[in-house]
């Protein structure tokens, strides 16, 4: 009988300690469900998103949102379809005008306003709305469907422009934000990051280079708009999008228009309307091993890296200067040929009219050969 007595009294022990336990890390029986004791747990606090209250994403599209614009374009009449109505019954087809949404970004306060080629293209009206909501009809000052671009104008004074930053200086990673009218929602703002730079993408058989991929949200109506960086300056102009649906659709994987092509074509197109493109007249490819030995097997060995010179254009540059086909070049203005893409850099860093010095080799011989520039011609595109 002891020995009962005696666990009744150890049992009873163990209860209010228990009890007491829970009372204090939970309080009385159905208060607060708990609350109390995760009040007493120790929880480190996440570090602030922003620094004292500053969004820089925020200073950074408030910025630049009054410089991006919204773009109504009117296409050209189009066939409505099926030349009969109900029954095979004739009918008089109306013509059928092609509406689109698109963005354009000012660059100047007297109204020139940058945006897409395939934005204007084919279009007899364009209408701009600003930030203020004001209406505005534009006209096309000129377009370069090499590079995508177009400069469109509105009759205003005072407008806000953005500012072009050095888009070289981007690197993978750095934050940016695209702006524009994205499925006709307007003043759209999606943030992310530089993914990759210098890409290449082929559009309407034209072949866009140095482009900057960025996975911040770009859909259809973002065409034009401005991709800027964390001050609020401009480093792209969005032109294009991959995408998995039909329908276009953001999957992550946008292209923009460096802004130093941007700015430099902006400037000729209002300038002249045109694009002036320096030009030598040749096509060219990199020299493969397989070329090597090609040439090998019927004469001297050609030296490793070059572009072999696959087009003369008849009475250009190259072929007054005495370039001939299959030359292969060894340096332009003494840089090593090892990717094609050095020669058209190095030409079209000259303004129509100076010199380009070309290391040619030929037969087992090298030469130097001084190339005037000229005006690619605009039959060329």
């Amino acid at each position: 009988m002891k020995k009962f007595a005696s666990y009744v009294v150890i049992f009873v022990l163990g209860f209010l300690v228990c009890a007491g336990v829970l009372y204090k890390y939970y309080g009385p029986p159905g208060q607060n469900n708990g609350q109390n004791a995760m009040q007493n747990m120790s929880i480190r606090p996440a570090p602030p998103i922003v620094v004292n209250g500053k969004n820089p994403i925020a200073a950074a599209a408030a910025k630049v949102g009054k410089s991006v614009v919204n773009i109504d374009t009117l296409g050209r009449a189009q066939p409505s379809g099926l030349p009969f109505g109900l029954f095979g019954l004739p009918f008089d087809p109306q013509p059928v005008l092609p509406r689109g949404k698109a963005s354009g970004v000012i660059i100047s306060p007297d109204g020139y306003i940058l945006t897409n080629n395939h934005v204007v293209r084919n279009t007899q009206s364009q209408t701009v709305t600003l930030w203020n909501g004001k209406r505005l009809p534009a006209r096309i000052i000129g377009v370069d469907p090499n590079t995508d671009l177009a400069v469109i104008k509105v009759d205003a004074r005072n407008l806000p422009a953005a500012q072009f930053a050095d888009s070289s200086s981007l690197a993978v990673g750095d934050w940016v934000i695209a702006i524009g009218n994205a499925l006709g929602w307007e003043a759209t703002v999606t943030v992310g990051v530089v993914s990759a730079t210098k890409r290449t993408l082929q559009i309407d058989n034209k072949v866009l280079e140095d482009l900057i991929q960025t996975d911040a949200a770009i859909n259809q109506g973002n065409s034009g708009g401005a991709l800027a960086d964390i001050n609020g300056e401009i480093v792209g102009i969005n032109t294009a999008i991959a995408s998995t649906s039909p329908g276009g659709g953001s999957i992550g994987i946008g292209f923009a228009i460096p802004s130093s092509a941007a700015k430099r074509i902006s400037n000729q197109l209002i300038l002249k309307g045109r694009v002036i493109t320096p030009w030598i007249g040749i096509g060219y490819d990199l020299v493969t091993d397989e070329l090597r030995e090609a040439f090998a097997a019927q004469g001297p060995r050609p030296p490793k890296g070059g572009a072999i010179i696959t087009q003369i254009a008849p009475g250009g540059p190259a072929d007054r200067a005495g370039v001939r086909r299959y030359d292969i070049i060894l340096e332009i203005n003494r840089k090593p040929v090892n990717n094609p893409k050095t020669i058209q850099d190095e030409i079209l860093r000259r303004k129509i009219g100076q010199k380009v010095m070309l290391l040619i080799w030929r037969g087992g011989e090298t030469r130097l050969v001084t190339v005037t520039t000229g005006e690619r011609p605009p039959e060329l595109g």
